[in-house]
């Protein structure tokens, strides 16, 4: 086919055969005529008319080139590449965004942590709160993102009211820890570690005294980490102090004394009438057990203490025990139970001993289980005529009155227990064996020193499992039972109700 005769896809006419038909209508009759009639120089314009026609159709059909060329499909990589060029506008739009977005939160959340976002803490010097003369925090506030604040103490000294205490108390939040430096007025450290430390710690003399405290949080998880540190001075005016463990006991108790704010290492003295016992150094107090006899006359009673001249007193009341009564009216009083009460002499040095050293911790427990025949303090009548025995039918009952009135009743400084034969007898406490024998009529007998001279003392042992000299924890098996087993308790010479220390209660847990 000749290019002459090619047709457009559309169905125009081809630039060559619109410029065949423009000049075949240019030789037309019609145009020659209209062209004479045209005055001079028309026909330049017409022709200038005519090539802009011409140029502005050429225009047309390149612009309809160019749209068809745009029409035309793209290509497989082409449109994957727009795709992922769009995603990847999108992602980094998006990106922006959440950047803007968690950059304002982590701004906001970091701008609300401040100072009142740490942790408060109630810390005491002898009862007198102290306040914080630096700090040094690290609060979370999302994540891996924490807030520290800081402020060294600097020159800032809390100056307290004098303290009256040898070892003042220091009082701290639940979990945290502490160090301490305690230097005095001239400057030297005398104390420097942990509270556990500060424990075994007291003042020697009176005097001004300035202390560093640094107080730490507890390691936790997500919470706020660091130190408050506390600068203060105090003067120190300590004067000896008696405590007592209660200021009215009944007869068979025991009193437990405390002489605190003892400056030195000069031991103090007691003076009671009830009884005079030495003190003893139990962590950094000075510390003694008074007994109260089971037939102490009731009243009040004076307590003293004396230390560096210093003479300190305090009253407690003593009450009578209600009386119980144990009759018997056997002919042979001492066969019916088994009794223990007047110790034989050679017994009578082991109320010397008195270790220095407590030995227990915490309440005691009960030795053996049985039944009570015979309770601490009770009265006991023997050798009494029984009115309704047969035997005694032909005897007046006025004078069986009249005799049985003339028995002296005694009483029992002990617990007397009905057991199993075999059954197993423990040290209440620990403590160690001072005697181990076997002493007549009161059969196998094992004595423990459980400090500060209270003793537990066990007779009638059917066998006997400890020797003289060992020493026993609480629990340990230290004999075993023939049916009646007799448990007592001293504090010195004295016999004193073992059911108090058996419970946790009275002056011993003092």
């Amino acid at each position: 086919m000749n290019k002459d005769t090619k047709q457009p896809a559309d169905g125009a006419l081809q630039p060559d055969e619109q410029e065949t038909g423009e000049q075949q209508t240019a030789n037309s009759p019609a145009v020659q005529e209209e062209s004479s009639a045209r005055p001079e120089g028309t026909e330049a314009d017409a022709g200038e008319a005519d090539g802009s026609d011409e140029d502005e159709y050429e225009e047309e059909l390149y612009e309809e080139e160019d749209w068809e060329e745009e029409d035309a499909p793209l290509s497989l990589g082409a449109r994957l590449f727009s795709a992922s060029t769009s995603l990847l506008r999108w992602i980094v739009l998006v990106a922006v965004l959440l950047a803007l977005i968690l950059g304002g939160t982590f701004f906001s959340m970091y701008r609300s942590v401040s100072l009142n976002s740490l942790p408060q803490y109630d810390v005491s010097w002898a009862g007198q709160t102290l306040e914080a003369a630096g700090y040094d925090w690290s609060v979370p506030v999302m994540g891996f993102l924490h807030r520290d604040f800081s402020k060294k103490p600097g020159s800032n000294w809390q100056d307290l009211e004098p303290v009256s205490e040898s070892h003042p108390s220091l009082e701290l939040p639940e979990y945290t820890t502490a160090l301490l430096t305690i230097e005095n007025e001239a400057g030297e450290t005398l104390f420097e570690g942990d509270t556990t430390a500060y424990n075994e710690f007291h003042f020697s003399e009176n005097g001004a005294y300035s202390v560093t405290l640094t107080v730490t949080s507890p390691e936790t998880t997500g919470a706020a980490q660091g130190s408050y540190t506390y600068q203060f001075n105090f003067q120190l005016e300590a004067q000896p102090r008696l405590v007592l463990s209660a200021t009215g006991v009944a007869q068979g108790s025991v009193i437990g004394v405390r002489l605190e704010g003892v400056l030195g290492d000069m031991v103090p003295s007691l003076t009671t009438e009830l009884a005079e016992l030495p003190f003893t150094l139990y962590q950094g107090e000075w510390v003694a057990f008074v007994p109260v006899d089971y037939n102490q006359m009731a009243g009040s009673y004076d307590i003293s203490a004396t230390v560096n001249g210093q003479t300190v007193t305090e009253t407690v009341q003593v009450y009578g025990r209600q009386r119980r009564e144990l009759d018997t009216y056997t002919i042979d009083g001492t066969s019916a139970i088994p009794y223990v009460g007047a110790l034989p002499g050679n017994m009578d040095f082991l109320w010397e001993i008195n270790d220095p050293d407590i030995y227990w911790d915490g309440p005691f427990i009960q030795p053996v289980q049985g039944k009570i025949l015979r309770d601490y303090a009770v009265l006991e009548y023997t050798d009494r005529l029984d009115p309704t025995d047969p035997l005694n039918a032909a005897i007046p009952l006025d004078q069986i009155a009249a005799y049985n009135a003339n028995i002296a009743p005694r009483r029992s400084i002990n617990v007397t227990l009905e057991t199993t034969s075999g059954s197993a007898v423990v040290a209440p406490a620990a403590g160690r064996v001072v005697y181990a024998q076997t002493n007549g009529s009161l059969g196998r007998v094992v004595v423990i020193e459980h400090g500060c001279g209270v003793k537990s003392l066990f007779y009638l042992l059917g066998r006997r499992d400890v020797d003289e000299g060992d020493f026993v924890t609480q629990g340990q098996q230290i004999g075993t039972t023939q049916g009646h087993v007799i448990c007592e308790m001293r504090v010195g010479d004295i016999p004193v109700n073992p059911w108090d220390a058996w419970r946790g209660a009275g002056g011993l847990f003092f």
